[in-house]
C-alpha cells in the first residue's frame, strides 16, 4: 500500500462527515462537501501523474472513471439536489464521498483482508446513496435488492480468496463475485431496480465506474493466477455475448429513460467481456495480435463507456429535473425546449451505439480487428470465438441504435405528449457543464488515440482522424448555422396532414413503443412480453388502448422462485427466532467456533491473510 495515495481520500472522507455535521444547512452540507471531495479528487490525480510509471500498468485506466465522474457528478448533484432531497444533502455528501473514497481504495490495496475492507465500504455507501429518496417503496425495494447483491458478492469474495491460487473454485468464486457488480447474465437483476431509484449523479458514477471495478477484481485476483487462460477466456466470451445480446435487447420495451441506460450497461459490460475473453484466448502469445487488440478494446471501451454512459445518466438527470418524470412516453419536443443539453444527449446516444465518428466506434473497432485476426489464426476454436464476436457485435450495434433511436426520438422529437414537457426548460449551467465536459472527455480520447496509433495501427490511425475531422466539421457547420444565420429561415409552412382527423393531436405521434415493436414482436419468444390491448370499436371510437410489459426473465423466471424457495426454509427455521437472548448467543459462539476450526484446518488459509503481492 502506498501511503501518500490515502491521504486524499481521507479528505473526502473528513468532508464527507464535515457535511454530516452541518445537519439541516444544506448549503453549508453541500460546501463543504463538495470542496472536500474536488480537493481529494485533484490531489489524488496529480500524485497519480507524479507517480506515473509505478501506477499506470495497474490502476491509471480503473482511476480515470472514478475522478471524472465523482468530479462531474459532485459538481452535478449541486443543482440535482434542488427540490429533490436537498434536505438530507448531509447525508447524500456523506456516503458520496465515501463511495469514491472507498472505490480509489479498492485499486490501492492488494490484500484480500483490505481489499474486502473497501470494497464492502463501497457496497455499504452506494446503498445508502441508491435508497436516498426512501420515502418510495419502488426504491425501497431496489435497495434492499441491491444491499443484498453486495453481501452476496462480499461472501464468494471470501470463498474465493479462500480456495487455493491457479484452482477452478478461485476462479468459479470469482466469477461470481466480480460478476454480481459487473452484472453478468442472471448476475444483473440488481441493475435495472438500483439505477431508476439512485439520483442520476450516484447512477452516473455507479454505471461508469464501479461496475467495471468487477473486471478489476477479476484480472486481478482471479485470472491473473489461473492457468487455464482459453477455458477462462470461452467463459467470458459466453457470458459476453449473452450479456451484451440480452441486455439491449431488454432495453428496447423500456419506457423509463435511466432502467433502459441501465440495461445498456449490461450490454456494454458484455462487450468488454467478449474483448478480454478474446484476449485470454492467446494469453500465453502476449505478442499476438488477438490479445493487443481485444485487451486494448476492452481496456478502451471502460474509458469510452464511463465519458458516454456517464453523460447520458446526467443528462437523464436534466431531463428528470425539467419534467419531473423518467417515463419517455410522457415527454417530446424538449430538443427545442432544451437544445443544448438535448444535442449532448443525441451525440452520447450515438457513440454509446457505436456509431462512427464517436469514440465508442473506436473501441469497437478494436474488439472486431481482433475476432478477424481470430478468424484468420486457422485454428478452429479461434475461428468459431472470433466468428461469434463478429455476429453478437453486429447484432448488438443495431439493436442499440434502434433502442436510442426510440429513446431520443421519445424525448427530444416531435410535439410535448404531456404538459410537463410542453414547459420544460434548460436547467442551470451547473447540471449541463458536467455533460459537455464529459464529452469533450470522449472527442478528446478519439484525438489520442489517433495520435498515439499513427505509427504502430495505421488502420486505426485512419479511422480516428476521418472521425475527428468529421466531429470538427460537424461542429463548425453547426457555429456557422445557429450563430453566423440564424434569422434565416426560407422553409415554407402549411396545414398538417391530419390523416383524416379533424382534430389531430401530439398524443396522436409515433411513440417509442410503437417504434421498436416490430423487433419486439420477433424477438417474444425471448422476451415473453405481457400485452393489454382495448382495439377501437366502431365508427367514431371513444377508447382505445395499448399496454405492454416485459418482465426480467432472470428476475422473473429464476431468482423470485429462488427467494420463494428461502422464504419457505426461512419459515422451517423459525423455531430459532424463539426470543431468547441466551439461545441468539449461544448459537452465535457456535458458528464462530466452527468457522474459526474450519479456517485454521485449511491448508490455504494463511493466503487470506498474507495477500497477493
Amino acid at each position: 500500500m502506498f501511503s501518500e495515495m490515502f491521504l486524499p481520500l481521507a479528505v473526502m472522507a473528513a468532508s464527507g462527515a464535515g457535511a454530516w455535521l452541518c445537519g439541516e444547512r444544506k448549503k453549508l452540507a453541500a460546501g463543504i462537501g463538495t470542496t472536500g471531495l474536488i480537493l481529494g479528487i485533484l490531489s489524488w490525480g496529480l500524485l497519480l501523474i507524479f507517480n506515473f510509471e509505478k501506477f499506470s500498468s495497474t490502476i491509471g485506466i480503473w482511476a480515470i472513471p472514478i475522478l471524472v465522474l465523482g468530479l462531474c457528478g459532485a459538481v452535478h448533484s449541486l443543482a440535482y439536489l434542488k427540490g429533490h432531497g436537498d434536505e438530507r444533502s448531509n447525508l447524500y455528501y456523506l456516503f458520496y464521498n465515501i463511495t469514491v473514497a472507498s472505490m480509489l481504495g479498492v485499486l490501492l490495496v492488494k490484500t484480500p483482508v483490505h481489499f474486502l475492507a473497501f470494497w464492502e465500504f463501497m457496497g455499504l455507501a452506494s446503498f445508502a446513496l441508491v435508497a436516498f429518496d426512501f420515502k418510495s417503496g419502488k426504491t425501497r425495494d431496489a435497495a434492499w435488492l441491491y444491499l443484498l447483491v453486495c453481501e452476496a458478492g462480499s461472501l464468494f469474495l471470501i470463498l474465493m480468496f479462500l480456495a487455493p491460487e491457479q484452482s477452478i473454485m478461485r476462479f468459479v468464486f470469482g466469477l461470481f463475485g466480480f460478476g454480481l457488480k459487473i452484472g453478468f447474465p442472471l448476475l444483473h437483476i440488481w441493475l435495472p431496480q438500483a439505477h431508476p431509484a439512485a439520483p442520476a449523479p450516484v447512477s452516473a458514477l455507479m454505471s461508469g465506474a464501479m461496475i467495471p471495478l468487477g473486471f478489476y477484481g477479476l484480472l486481478t485476483f482471479t485470472l491473473n493466477q489461473c492457468t487455464f487462460h482459453q477455458g477462462a477466456g470461452i467463459v467470458l466470451l459466453v457470458l459476453g455475448a449473452v450479456g451484451a445480446l440480452g441486455g439491449i435487447l431488454f432495453a428496447l420495451p423500456k419506457t423509463n429513460i435511466k432502467e433502459l441506460l441501465a440495461y445498456s450497461s449490461i450490454e456494454n459490460m458484455g462487450i468488454i467481456s467478449m474483448g478480454f475473453g478474446l484476449a485470454l484466448l492467446k494469453a500465453n502469445d502476449p505478442e499476438n495480435p488477438i490479445v493487443y487488440f481485444g485487451l486494448a478494446g476492452a481496456m478502451l471501451h471502460i474509458v469510452n463507456h464511463a465519458f458516454l454512459k456517464g453523460g447520458l445518466f446526467l443528462g437523464a438527470g436534466i431531463i428528470q429535473k425539467a419534467t419531473h418524470s423518467l417515463e419517455m412516453e410522457e415527454m417530446g419536443g424538449l430538443l427545442k425546449r432544451t437544445p443544448f443539453s438535448g444535442s449532448l444527449f443525441l451525440m452520447n446516444s450515438a457513440g454509446i451505439c457505436g456509431l462512427p465518428p464517436f469514440n465508442g466506434f473506436i473501441s469497437e473497432f478494436l474488439i472486431y480487428s481482433s475476432a478477424l485476426f481470430a478468424i484468420c489464426s486457422g485454428e478452429l476454436c479461434l475461428m468459431i470465438c472470433g466468428v461469434s464476436v463478429l455476429i453478437v457485435l453486429a447484432l448488438t450495434g443495431g439493436i442499440a441504435a434502434a433502442a436510442f433511436a426510440k429513446l431520443t426520438g421519445a424525448v427530444y422529437l416531435g410535439e410535448p405528449r404531456s404538459q410537463k414537457a410542453a414547459e420544460a426548460k434548460e436547467q442551470p449551467i451547473l447540471m449541463t457543464m458536467p455533460v459537455l465536459i464529459l464529452f469533450l472527455l470522449s472527442i478528446s480520447v478519439t484525438l489520442m488515440i489517433g495520435w498515439t496509433s499513427r505509427t504502430t495501427i495505421p488502420a486505426l490511425f485512419i479511422v480516428a482522424v476521418l472521425s475527428s475531422v468529421f466531429v470538427l466539421l460537424s461542429a463548425v457547420f453547426f457555429w456557422i448555422r445557429f450563430r453566423v444565420l440564424p434569422g434565416r429561415n426560407d422553409e415554407k409552412r402549411g396545414c398538417t396532414w391530419d390523416c383524416g382527423y379533424i382534430a389531430p393531436t401530439a398524443r396522436m405521434e409515433y411513440t417509442g413503443s410503437a417504434f421498436v415493436q416490430p423487433i419486439t414482436d420477433f424477438c417474444a419468444f425471448l422476451m415473453k412480453p405481457l400485452r393489454k390491448i382495448v382495439l377501437p370499436k366502431g365508427i367514431f371510437a371513444k377508447e382505445a388502448s395499448y399496454e405492454s410489459e416485459t418482465a426480467d426473465p432472470g428476475l422473473d423466471r429464476f431468482w423470485n422462485k429462488i427467494f420463494h424457495l428461502f422464504a419457505k426454509l426461512a419459515e422451517k427455521i423459525h423455531i430459532l427466532q424463539s426470543g431468547y437472548l441466551h439461545l441468539y448467543i449461544l448459537i452465535v459462539t457456535v458458528a464462530l467456533i466452527a468457522m474459526l476450526i474450519w479456517g485454521l484446518m485449511l491448508p490455504w488459509s494463511g493466503s487470506i491473510l498474507g495477500g497477493v503481492q
